[in-house]
């Protein structure tokens, strides 16, 4: 996916990825059907490309859900994680016990999907489009045990929802959180889902790309996704993306493909975009999205050459929301957010200490945070550096701002 591209991949219409138009099949793994492929498949020169995202297909025969399999029993209780780099098997080993099959059952039949345990009360992690539509959700652990779970929250808008289980098995334990913003393109990761319901497989890969944008559920761009050539397949939707130290840094939740198989190009949304909206749905079912209130434009070096600020990078505030954190704390916006060369913006340079070059930046500091959090925002204004502290809010209905 190109990075001058935003696609979106809401559900039952078109997409984008790269500069192709594609296909969304946003369906849950069909029990022997699929639950539903909508859109239009656009060519792309000679070839197609289609994002899935919770792909429809039967179950391989070989392995329904419920089934055993090697290695599918909980381990032992590990002693805490202490960020030391972990072999694959030894990852494996620790957190599949807290990786479950998502199984939900609607009017169009039932379908399955993957999540993980991110508490010991129960509150598991899956995408919005897994139990969408579901009118019943089981969940089930790697010793066969099922259990029902009560949808407490969805937020369509990052593809998450938050369900909760009366109990854990013996030997289930939540798996440790890590920390999106600080990857590096190239570091390994693990990938453990139920693809084609073969429960709790893992795949290895890097991390390919980082700063993408992919489509939600109901239209919203959620950014700074994780591209991963890890294999995901149709299952892993929901699933946890691991560094190699044991902790989850996304969800898995679209691919990219020609077939409908995996070919190296998977997205997860970050953890630390994830976190902060499951943590207000566990408190009251309701899903908050930290806001600052701007829209902002990147300055190139083009951009700061004509602006007599060659060198610097960061973000030009085009445009504040009324009333919104930004400007109640004075940020100033360009005084002609359309022109060329937007004249008289604060230009964002840091967020909380850490330096910005551009919008994807600023939304992952601002995306990590909860309503009601301090931030502090270092600005250019008139050649002096300033610093400015203002408190998040919640994102209004509608508003894709940061």
């Amino acid at each position: 996916m190109d990075d001058d591209t935003q696609p979106r991949t809401p559900p039952r219409s078109t997409s984008r990825i790269g500069r192709a138009a594609t296909l969304v099949v946003p369906a849950l793994i069909g029990a022997g059907v699929a639950l539903g492929v909508v859109g239009a498949t656009v060519g792309f020169g000679d070839d197609t490309t289609t994002v899935i995202r919770e792909p429809a297909a039967s179950i391989v025969a070989a392995a329904p859900p419920g089934a055993a399999s090697a290695g599918s029993s909980p381990a032992a209780e590990a002693p805490p994680n202490d960020g030391s780099t972990l072999s694959v098997a030894e990852l494996v080993r620790r957190e599949s016990p807290a990786v479950v099959l998502v199984s939900v059952r609607g009017e169009k039949g039932e379908g399955f999907g993957s999540g993980f345990v991110v508490d010991r009360r129960g509150h598991i992690l899956t995408n919005a489009h897994v139990v969408d539509g579901g009118t019943a959700v089981t969940v089930m652990f790697a010793d066969g045990t099922e259990e029902k779970a009560r949808v407490l929250g969805v937020d369509n808008s990052t593809d998450l929802a938050v369900l909760k289980v009366g109990e854990l098995p013996p030997g289930v334990r939540p798996v440790p959180l890590g920390d999106s913003a600080g990857l590096v393109v190239g570091q390994d990761v693990v990938a453990i889902g139920n693809p084609y319901g073969y429960e709790r497989t893992a795949t290895t890969g890097i991390v390919s790309a980082l700063k993408r944008t992919i489509g939600s559920p109901n239209g919203f761009a959620i950014q700074n996704a994780i591209q991963t050539d890890a294999a995901i397949n149709q299952g892993n939707s929901g699933g946890p993306l691991f560094d190699r130290t044991g902790r989850v840094i996304g969800m898995n939740t679209q691919i990219a493909s020609q077939n409908g198989g995996n070919v190296g190009i998977g997205f997860a949304v970050p953890i630390d975009t994830i976190e902060p909206i499951a943590q207000s749905i566990i408190e009251d079912g309701t899903p908050r999205h930290a806001w600052i209130g701007i829209t902002g434009r990147e300055l190139t070096p083009a951009l700061a050459e004509k602006l007599g600020l060659e060198g610097r990078r960061g973000v030009l505030i085009a445009e504040t929301v009324d009333d919104g954190p930004a400007a109640r704390a004075g940020l100033v916006a360009a005084r002609d957010a359309d022109a060329d060369v937007p004249r008289g913006a604060d230009l964002i340079v840091e967020v909380n200490g850490r330096p910005v070059t551009d919008m994807a930046d600023v939304s992952q500091a601002v995306a990590s945070r909860k309503v009601g959090d301090r931030i502090s925002v270092t600005v250019l204004r008139g050649g002096q550096e300033r610093t400015v502290a203002l408190t998040l809010a919640n994102r209004p209905a509608g508003l894709g701002t940061r």
